[in-house]
């Protein structure tokens, strides 16, 4: 009830911070001309996407077992209203289903929490990192930003291959 949704207004503030953190950094990395620093704000932006998607599944499932937990329980009570020893225990069953469900949810809410922690301190300290290594060492920048173009380089020559072999098969097939 109250401790889960303290623990998702917790969750949802802690995912807006780390939206506004991106953001910050994206504004970082906006006026800098590393292609790594894009590189590392693209992989949080997508570890980001990836905990607000599993937040919102986690909710949504918590949502139908609430609901699950309700029909049965009505299920439950229209049988068993002659007797109400077998009330009593449909009842007792209701209720250790809901506390062993809050449970699992607090627990996966926690976990949750742990991990955008982390993720906020990983962010923090890698930007730090970055930081003071460009600056001590300017050299690393132009080596990283040569490793990308050649990386690209790569991946544009995969990609025409990939195309030409489409188009070879295309006219193959059509031709």
């Amino acid at each position: 009830g109250r401790e889960e949704q303290s623990l998702a207004i917790e969750i949802e503030t802690m995912l807006s911070s780390l939206s506004d953190c991106n953001d910050r950094m994206a504004q970082c990395v906006k006026s800098g001309a590393r292609t790594a620093n894009a590189a590392l704000l693209q992989r949080y932006r997508e570890i980001y996407f990836d905990f607000k998607r599993d937040f919102a599944e986690t909710a949504g499932s918590i949502h139908r077992k609430r609901e699950q937990v309700e029909l049965f329980r009505g299920a439950a009570a229209s049988k068993m209203k002659s007797d109400g020893e077998a009330h009593l225990y449909a009842e007792q069953e209701a209720l250790s289903s809901s506390l062993r469900s809050a449970g699992s949810v607090i627990g996966q809410a926690d976990e949750i929490r742990s991990a955008l922690w982390s993720q906020r301190r990983l962010i923090e300290s890698s930007g730090n990192a970055l930081g003071s290594l460009s600056t001590q060492f300017p050299s690393i920048g132009r080596v990283i930003g040569s490793i990308q173009q050649r990386r690209y380089r790569d991946n544009m020559v995969v990609g025409l291959v990939i195309s030409l072999c489409i188009c070879f098969t295309l006219f193959w097939l059509f031709g």
